[in-house]
């Protein structure tokens, strides 16, 4: 933890202002004068008799209360979190006084470290420790985790900053949810040395602190309940659903070769010391979550802060235990009560015309900036074809659509139809070659910088971009070419889907298109459930399988499929390489409005996929589809699977 300037002589007494300001929905502001304690925990004040009333630090206010000392308590709680720490600790904390201490937040800065622990308590009686990195301007972001005011639920980001110098001392915190600002509070104060004058005129000035600030809290949540500011109801017991979703969950991390820790220490998991490691931070909170729906639970934990990979763990590499051993993990006799607990999609998700603008645009038109924060210079959100281990993504990415085109024979004079565009690399690419090229997505987003890379290539006389649904183009195409798309259509579509390739391809003509594919079996189990993918990230989406597809174009085309390449591998390492690229460029994108909560659900979602992939649960392939041909002699099964 860098100190910004001098070092404050310690013990000090800092005397200063809290402000806390609400923005929404209802506005409201105080600020009222307070002192706190600065302490370094290897060196407590010790106070005549007279002033030990004032002044008393006592293991049982701080980290669980159990250890043999406040710093013992730090350090157990960083071991917990994997991390090795006996440096220096500063606390900054309200002292009891007259045998009675209520602190809002007591922040631990570690000196010689880069991490700051921040201990938050609430007027039940109460608390939860969060560990923050902040950068060198003291600035550092969570999740919430900890129901604090009945005026708020559990939900939405802190951002904090903290200040630690010998002029001056200031902590900050501000709740948001999305791009809303909820409140605002600090405290900022000049730090004194705790000689007996100073802490004699504090306790004078500002007598019985602790019991003034649980007295005003009160107070002033009086004031907004009378001004009838909802009440948030509050979750006070563990429930017999959450108890039962534990017991599931310890057998299935026995079963799996991975280490679960849990905030009092204990282990479960069936791998070794070396096995990837997830650390439970807030237990009941999680199998709460699971147990009211464990497809989406699981994912909301996550983003929540009630689960974390542990430090050295990688996310990707964590989950994809889980995913090989998904069809396995629940017993058969659990599953017949899936139903029970699973949420069917909602019927606003059904991709009809207006249903699927709206379900593209809530994932492409989020930010071109901040897919360009991730994907490779082309702009392809889509898997890539390796050559080489050390191929660069970039080049991976042009292999793919240079295969995919090749595939589907575009050479000059095609007439070429792309069902979603993207941000135009394989238009692009397409009309290099010669081709004429019209090209149709739902996201004004990516049609605005798709035509500018067009026109910036010199090749808009060659290619034609609209927004416009599938169903509405009218024509001929000699070829159809579709990367990723049909994973957005649904099963209900998909005869209109498939119908709509069969009428507008030219006689002799091709269809190549790249699909996402799970096991025929998995998706009839998972269709109709609503997942956390389709809730946070991609809403009315659908995998399909080869059968699926297969079924499909017998019964409402005269198309097969003639060819059928896999390369599943290569998506696994694809998003492990978006998901490094996001990481890094994380504060590029938060620079662009988005917040923690984004931040963590988008971890998530690029590690969850890449262990789908990695674990081949799911698939990626370019199918050649024609009117006209043998049936498939690929090497494969229908659905897949080596033959």
């Amino acid at each position: 933890m860098t100190v910004v300037g001098e070092f404050p002589t310690l013990p000090a007494v800092v005397t200063g202002f809290v402000r806390h300001a609400r923005s929404i929905p209802i506005r409201h502001a105080f600020r009222h004068r307070v002192y706190q304690w600065l302490v370094d925990l290897d060196d407590l004040p010790r106070l005549p008799w007279y002033l030990r009333p004032f002044g008393g630090f006592d293991v049982r206010d701080h980290l669980g209360g159990d250890g043999p000392t406040i710093k013992a308590g730090v350090r157990r709680y960083l071991a917990e979190q994997g991390i090795e720490y006996d440096g220096r600790i500063v606390m900054l904390s309200n002292a009891r006084v007259l045998g009675h201490v209520f602190d809002p937040i007591t922040v631990f800065w570690c000196i010689d470290s880069p991490y700051v622990v921040a201990e938050v308590h609430n007027t039940y009686g109460e608390r939860h420790t969060y560990l923050l990195t902040p950068d060198a301007h003291g600035n550092a972001e969570t999740a919430k985790k900890f129901y604090v005011s009945p005026f708020n639920d559990v939900s939405g980001d802190y951002r904090l900053r903290f200040e630690l110098d010998r002029s001056r001392v200031r902590v900050q915190v501000s709740l948001s949810r999305g791009h809303h600002t909820v409140f605002g509070a600090s405290f900022e104060g000049v730090p004194r040395p705790a000689t007996r004058r100073a802490v004699l005129a504090a306790a004078v000035r500002m007598p019985l602190m602790p019991q003034r600030v649980s007295a005003l809290i009160r107070v002033h949540g009086l004031y907004l309940w009378a001004r009838r500011l909802p009440v948030v109801k509050r979750k006070t017991r563990k429930t017999l659903r959450g108890r039962a979703a534990r017991m599931i969950v310890d057998r299935v991390l026995d079963r799996v070769p991975v280490r679960a820790v849990y905030p009092d220490g204990s282990v479960r998991g069936g791998g070794g010391p070396d096995a990837p490691t997830l650390r439970i931070a807030r237990p009941d909170a999680m199998f709460e979550r699971l147990a009211h729906n464990p497809k989406i639970g699981l994912g909301e934990a996550y983003t929540a802060g009630d689960w974390t990979a542990a430090d050295g763990t990688d996310l990707g590499e964590l989950l994809t235990p889980f995913a090989a051993q998904l069809a396995q993990l629940v017993p058969h006799w659990m599953q017949r009560f899936r139903r029970l607990v699973e949420q069917r999609v909602p019927d606003r998700l059904r991709n009809t015309p207006n249903g699927a603008r709206s379900n593209i645009r809530a994932h492409y038109d989020l930010s071109n900036a901040l897919f360009a924060a991730f994907l490779d210079p082309g702009m392809s959100y889509s898997s890539a074809m390796f050559e080489s281990a050390g191929q660069s993504l970039e080049d991976a990415q042009t292999r793919k659509v240079e295969r995919i085109l090749d595939l589907a024979g575009v050479r000059r004079g095609s007439q070429v139809l792309e069902i979603g565009i993207g941000w135009g690399t394989l238009a692009i690419a397409a009309a290099r070659r010669g081709a004429h090229v019209t090209g149709i997505t739902l996201s004004s987003e990516q049609l605005t910088l798709a035509r500018e890379r067009v026109a910036d290539a010199g090749l808009s006389d060659r290619v034609d971009l609209r927004l416009q649904d599938y169903r509405a183009v009218t024509g001929s195409y000699d070829v159809i070419v579709s990367v990723e798309m049909i994973e957005a259509v649904g099963e209900e579509f998909w005869p209109e889907y498939f119908g709509t390739l069969d009428r507008l391809l030219a006689p002799g003509g091709s269809v190549a298109l790249q699909a996402i594919l799970m096991d025929h079996d998995r998706m009839l189990a998972t269709r109709n459930s609503y997942s956390w993918i389709q809730k946070y990230i991609f809403p009315g989406g659908l995998i399909p399988s080869r059968t699926a597809i297969d079924e499909t174009l017998a019964r409402h085309t005269k198309l097969v499929v003639q060819a059928d390449h896999r390369f599943g591998p290569d998506y696994a390492e694809t998003l492990r390489r978006w998901r490094r690229q996001f990481t890094a460029n994380w504060p590029v994108i938060r620079a662009q409005g988005f917040d923690e909560s984004f931040r963590r659900t988008w971890e998530f979602y690029l590690a969850y996929s890449e262990a789908g992939f990695a674990s081949g649960y799911l698939d990626v392939g370019q199918l050649l589809l024609r009117r006209s041909g043998p049936r498939p002699v690929s090497g494969r099964t229908p659905d897949g699977r080596s033959g």
